[in-house]
């Protein structure tokens, strides 16, 4: 931090009125950053041997692209909620699109829940597709409030929907055994 310090000074001291120049914080971009990456951590962490256990399609992609995928789509996500907060629209108008995105974090995280958590594959799938409407809706409702934000939210029903096909594949392929059914097993 004083390294930080000092080099803004030098900097100040070399171009007078420079610092002052720089936009203000956002605090409400902090505060979307603050929401979509936040409400994420509320799910624990989950072992990863009961997941490898599970019979996978072959198309299934290698666990690093989950993480490599899903921190791009909160950055996207959180501009996108922060675009909607600053649209100008009045509290009746945010309040579908806001009440929308806040129904979307939940049902994904409970998604996380029911499958890796409980690790009830078969009812996994309807949460999976509330939270895949979830996500149209809000995009839906984004714009007609700011459409860039909608925009900025379409890749996450992409990508949310590759993992409703690939949790439609892993129901299918372990239906019946011991390790997809509807009792929890570690």
């Amino acid at each position: 931090m004083p390294l930080l310090i000092a080099a803004a000074s030098a900097l100040e001291a070399a171009q007078p009125g420079l610092l002052a120049a720089l936009p203000r914080p956002d605090w409400a971009l902090a505060g979307a950053f603050a929401t979509v990456f936040g409400v994420q951590r509320l799910v624990p962490t989950y072992g990863a041997g009961w997941y490898k256990s599970l019979k996978k399609p072959g198309w299934t992609p290698p666990n690093w692209v989950f993480p490599a995928v899903w921190i791009p789509l909160k950055l996207l996500q959180s501009v996108a909620l922060w675009l909607v907060w600053r649209s100008g629209a009045d509290q009746q108008q945010l309040a579908v699109p806001l009440s929308l995105f806040g129904l979307h974090l939940f049902l994904g995280n409970w998604w996380n829940v029911v499958f890796f958590g409980r690790h009830k594959l078969e009812e996994s799938l309807g949460w999976m597709g509330a939270f895949w409407a979830s996500i149209a809706a809000s995009i839906a409702s984004f714009w007609q409030v700011a459409p860039l934000a909608a925009l900025l939210f379409a890749p996450t029903q992409v990508w949310v929907s590759i993992a409703a096909k690939l949790n439609y594949d892993i129901v299918r392929l372990n239906r019946g055994s011991s390790g997809g059914g509807g009792s929890k097993q570690e």
